[in-house]
């Protein structure tokens, strides 16, 4: 009993670890290619949520026009309505993107900031590591949410880079730790 436990927590550690050093990958992918071409980023960026959001509008209001005797179907006319028109707004502004990387790092932050803190409690060496890039993340959110256009996406850009390397580190040590205590 005790033996499948113990199996069912190492599949689960290596398949957190191993989706942490994939996203890792992925930020730091994403990260050069909003450093390098951050015009580019933001414009695509901004074409698919305003798509994304147009979509989700026009199913909205068929809902209501299919559904409309239901009440619960009721305020989709106008959620639609409201989709669409912020769909619209999102394709021409171009500002999405660091509004959505700004609310983004700082929900991902603060989350990182929380686990530093319970890694602390539990006399984790790397808790420090964890919490500083939580804080920076967070920092990087604020400063992303207000910061528009190129120099938000440049600026992002070298964060997820940053992130990517960091955390990608991070998860080889706590691998490397883990053998320890799953061995």
């Amino acid at each position: 009993m005790l033996e499948k436990f113990i199996g069912d927590v190492k599949g689960i550690f290596n398949t957190i670890t191993i989706t942490e050093m994939i996203l890792s990958i992925i930020y730091l992918l994403v990260g050069i290619i909003f450093f390098s071409n951050p015009n580019f980023s933001n414009l695509v960026v901004s074409i698919l949520t305003g798509i994304i959001l147009v979509l989700n509008g026009v199913t909205a209001i068929v809902s209501y026009i299919k559904r409309g005797n239901i009440a619960l179907y009721n305020s989709n006319l106008i959620f639609g309505i409201l989709l669409i028109i912020i769909g619209v707004v999102a394709m021409f502004l171009g500002n999405v993107l660091s509004i959505m990387l700004g609310i983004y790092f700082l929900v991902a932050g603060s989350q990182k900031v929380y686990y530093g803190i319970l890694l602390k409690k539990f006399n984790e060496s790397s808790w420090i590591i964890v919490l500083a890039v939580g804080v920076l993340l967070a920092v990087v959110g604020i400063i992303t949410f207000f910061t528009k256009g190129e120099a938000a996406i440049t600026v992002t850009g070298i964060c997820l880079i940053g992130y990517g390397l960091i955390n990608f580190i991070n998860v080889l040590l706590l691998r490397r730790r883990s053998k320890y205590f799953l061995a």
